[in-house]
């Protein structure tokens, strides 16, 4: 009976004991879109961002690693703000389970409606807008 009840603490604990340690191992984000990231922020879900994370851009494809502090938890926040102005960010990100947190950017944003186009050079590029009735 004795053996049995400790066996069952230690499987219990071993069960336990991976998802802890998980919280303390290192992760990545990893830059997907097509341009270079220069702004990459995290912090524990629904806290304020805080600093820049990087000295130097991250190039599309590369990784940057991080290790939580001790007690930090599982549950992130992650911004990650490209070169073009782009942000791309995940909410409760799981790095206990999850160890590389990928973000990949989508198109450029389209141009709002109405806007002209950027011209130059010959004024047959630009429309022609006829004077206002009187």
């Amino acid at each position: 009976m004795i053996r049995t009840v400790a066996c069952l603490a230690v499987l219990a604990f071993l069960a336990i004991a991976p998802g802890a340690s998980a919280q303390n191992e290192p992760f990545r984000v990893t830059n997907r879109a097509a341009v270079p990231a220069t702004g990459l922020y995290v912090s524990r879900t629904g806290q304020p961002w805080g600093a820049n994370l990087l000295r130097d851009p991250l190039a599309p494809g590369t990784f940057f690693a991080l290790r939580p502090g001790e007690g930090a938890g599982c549950l992130f926040d992650i911004r990650l703000v490209l070169q073009n102005g782009q942000e791309l960010v995940q909410r409760e990100a799981d790095i206990c389970t999850q160890r590389n947190i990928e973000l990949a950017g989508g198109p450029a944003p389209a141009p709002r409606a109405g806007a002209l186009p950027q011209v130059g050079g010959s004024d047959r590029l630009l429309p022609s807008i006829a004077p206002a009735p009187r």
